[in-house]
């Protein structure tokens, strides 16, 4: 510190507050990785459990189903009453005894958006996925996955799309 004058007024030198500054950055350089990657994990963690909800939600629809899986309905055979043809009332109804199976269907944590698209056979691929989106559903088979582009992947390389 540099004393001026006769006021005992103090100051930093140019050279102490340089000093100050690359201590910050180089701290900062060190948190901010450890940050990110913890964001990461907790969006993937998300990702799994909205996964096995909505998983386990579609088995109970199937069970209750006679074995299907919701149609092109999907959203409102998940979150409204349905029969056990799949027909849905947005209100409880002596006609529609079955569901809701979910309040609505969770936002994909990576891209915030809830929006499903539909697969109509098995098999069906989607081409390069170049943005973030919802989900896929395949109406013949049930599978629900994450619509995510495909440099989204785990630690060990297994891209999010196949979890």
């Amino acid at each position: 510190m540099i004393r001026h004058g006769n006021t005992g007024r103090r100051a930093f030198s140019l050279l102490e507050l340089v000093i100050v500054m690359l201590i910050l950055a180089v701290l900062a350089a060190i948190a901010i990785p450890r940050f990110s990657a913890t964001s990461e994990n907790a969006k993937t963690n998300a990702l799994q459990r909205s996964l096995q909800l909505v998983r386990d939600r579609l088995e109970a629809y199937k069970a209750e189903h006679a074995g299907a899986y919701p149609d092109l309905k999907f959203v409102e055979q998940m979150t409204q009453y349905s029969d056990d043809r799949g027909n849905v009332s947005p209100t409880p109804d002596p006609r529609f005894p079955l569901g809701p199976y979910l309040s609505r269907i969770p936002d994909n944590p990576f891209s915030g958006s809830n929006a499903v698209r539909f697969l109509l056979f098995e098999g069906q691929a989607l081409g390069a996925r170049l943005l973030d989106r919802g989900w896929t559903y395949n109406i013949q088979t049930g599978e629900f996955a994450p619509d995510l582009t495909d440099t989204r992947a785990l630690v060990d390389g297994t891209l999010l799309n196949t979890l």
